[in-house]
């Protein structure tokens, strides 16, 4: 059931420090004494740390990614799941307050306006005040790291959902017979959960309404576009080495709306059994619904759905571990 508990050994995410805003309309003007402009067609941090307003435009960060700069109150977030062995790309946040500016987080490194910076981590501050410890379970006389049924973690990203998520899919470049396999990865944070000798009973609830033609506004960069009040997942390009990439747009910790891709780049299968260097649907999908849902990574050590990289055909994504189920159940 939700509580008001934060998370379990949460982490604030961080800013880029070199992220380029590329902006459509006018923004409020710099703060007086400086020489830095919000107006323009790209716009470095240094601007935007002048408190500068922006209602418009994409916001570039330094590895590529690109972010459509959401309506003020809204925060976007860009959550990848990575090949195991390939860099992982980090988990980006991006916060448009109004009038205080925007901040951008990256990982746990904070940059853009300093007023926004500070609410932000405010936010973050408060969630920890709130924070419930779940210390991992394993004995300290071994060295072998904790299994999914034995590890505790789980870590929160601040919003959750106050109705059923509805959504829809698009096939087009399919790499595998994919409908089923992501309606499975959404509805194991669902309903009654047993696991590693639990039961628990999740509010977390998701609804199918069908296919689609839409496309998922999420980029080949790993960035995500601009909202429409749709949640669709797909298929497309994505960075060497990522698997999937999950937007989610929330506002004032509720989420609205989240968009999925999963790349194209790879080999896939949805089958009940796996071999070779096949990436399994179903479990990578149960990471990405993880994170729809709320949750944030875990340990690559950890052996849950959360840890950050997937391997191939791994099928024990597929079901949540000890952590899992317990932070599933501290947000709803």
């Amino acid at each position: 059931m939700r509580t008001t508990s934060a998370t379990a050994g949460a982490v604030a995410i961080g800013i880029a420090l070199s992220a380029v805003v590329t902006t459509s309309v006018g923004a409020a003007p710099a703060v007086a004494g400086t020489t830095s402009s919000c107006t323009g067609s790209t716009i470095t941090v240094d601007a935007l740390s002048t408190g500068c307003a922006v209602s418009s435009g994409t916001v570039v960060l330094p590895d590529g990614r690109r972010f459509a700069v959401p309506s003020a109150g809204t925060t976007v977030s860009s959550l990848p799941v990575a090949a195991v062995g390939a860099a992982d790309p980090g988990d980006v946040s991006l916060t448009n307050t109004g009038r205080s500016g925007i901040a951008v987080a990256v990982d746990g490194s904070w940059s853009g306006s300093e007023a926004a910076v500070r609410k932000q981590r405010a936010v973050e501050q408060h969630r920890r005040s709130l924070t419930v410890s779940g210390p991992m379970a394993a004995t300290t006389t071994t060295t072998t790291p904790a299994s999914s049924c034995t590890n505790r973690t789980y870590t929160l990203l601040g919003y959750h959902w106050n109705a059923p998520v509805q959504w829809r899919s698009n096939s087009t470049g399919a790499k595998a017979t994919d409908v089923a396999a992501i309606r499975a990865g959404a509805d194991a944070w669902t309903g009654t959960i047993s696991t590693c000798g639990r039961t628990i009973t999740s509010g977390a609830r998701d609804t199918y309404l069908g296919g689609t033609t839409q496309a998922p506004a999420v980029s080949a960069t790993g960035g995500c576009g601009a909202s429409n009040g749709t949640s669709v997942t797909g298929w497309g390009p994505l960075k060497a080495g990522t698997l999937a990439t999950t937007c989610v747009w929330s506002r004032g910790g509720v989420a609205v709306e989240v968009d999925q891709r999963y790349t194209t780049a790879y080999a896939w299968s949805s089958a009940s059994t796996c071999s070779g260097t096949r990436f399994d649907l179903r479990g990578v999908a149960t990471h990405e619904w993880g994170h729809a849902y709320g949750l944030g990574h875990t340990l690559q050590t950890s052996g849950l759905v959360m840890k950050p990289a997937s391997s191939p055909c791994d099928l024990g994504q597929r079901r949540l571990g000890l952590g899992d189920a317990f932070g599933i159940d501290t947000v709803y």
